[in-house]
């Protein structure tokens, strides 16, 4: 018999297959946390162990139903992120290679979700997650996020943009006139 389970049921899941691996929720769960939700179908989740260690968080989704092979071991350790299927439902996980997910890991809040509580990155750190990877929804829920009146500290963000595109990259001004720095 198949369990056909909700998205929030499979947060949590997740969440509890992680349990001994230091992990946080971004993307859409995140977000909701800092603006009007949105819509989701896909579950983001940074993990904070290195690429080389991809098979410590990918082996324990198996138990929960998440599809798991070799290949998306090799994919994690030599591309630092991978995208795996769990019943229709997308699990993106993005692992730790540099000093940004040591800050993001850092600046995890735990917030109330179902019947507990998850990890969550902090807001800097998922706005510098939704400029890097530039899709037009990204800078909606950017706005959204200031428009929220959600606090920043708008300094981290820039800095951490900076490093990562350039000073030269339209992403830079862009969120500099996005925060009104």
């Amino acid at each position: 018999m198949t369990i056909t389970r909700t998205l929030p049921e499979k947060v949590r899941a997740l969440d509890d297959a992680l349990r001994d691996v230091p992990h946080a929720f971004g993307g859409a769960i995140a977000l909701a946390y800092y603006a009007e939700p949105r819509a989701t179908v896909d579950i983001d989740v940074n993990v904070f162990i290195p690429e080389a260690d991809a098979r410590r968080a990918i082996e324990p989704l198996r138990e929960v139903g998440v599809t798991t092979d070799k290949a998306a071991v090799t994919r994690a350790t030599t591309e630092g992120q991978v995208r795996l299927a769990w019943d229709g439902t997308p699990v993106d996980l993005f692992f730790s290679y540099d000093a940004f997910h040591d800050a993001a890991q850092r600046s995890v809040r735990e917030v109330p979700f179902a019947d507990g509580t998850i990890p969550i990155l902090g807001p800097e750190h998922l706005v510098v997650c939704k400029v890097v990877f530039d899709r037009p929804q990204d800078w909606v829920d950017i706005a959204a996020i200031r428009d929220a009146g959600t606090r920043v500290d708008g300094a981290e963000i820039v800095r951490w943009v900076q490093r990562i595109v350039g000073d030269d990259d339209p992403r830079y001004e862009r969120i500099i006139e996005l925060l009104v720095l």
